[in-house]
């Protein structure tokens, strides 16, 4: 039980640092790429964050499966 507990933070924790490392690298390419005004703000806002964060759970339980996979 309290392994499972353990496991299911330290998952979360890992999400959150690949959503921040994802979410200053797209802010880097935002700030090349896209001009700056209130559409491109709630563009940012309504469709890259969801994005964002779904990528980061993937990439967080897909992590997680590697390294189950090679104990």
């Amino acid at each position: 039980m309290l392994k499972q507990v353990v496991e299911k933070i330290i998952y979360f924790v890992f999400t959150v640092f690949i959503f921040i490392v994802l979410w200053k690298l797209m802010a880097v390419f935002w700030d090349k790429f896209v001009p700056w005004n209130y559409k491109t703000d709630l563009l940012g806002l309504c469709v890259v964050t969801p994005l964002l964060i779904a990528l980061s759970f993937i990439l967080s339980s897909l992590s997680f499966k590697v390294i189950k996979a090679s104990k």
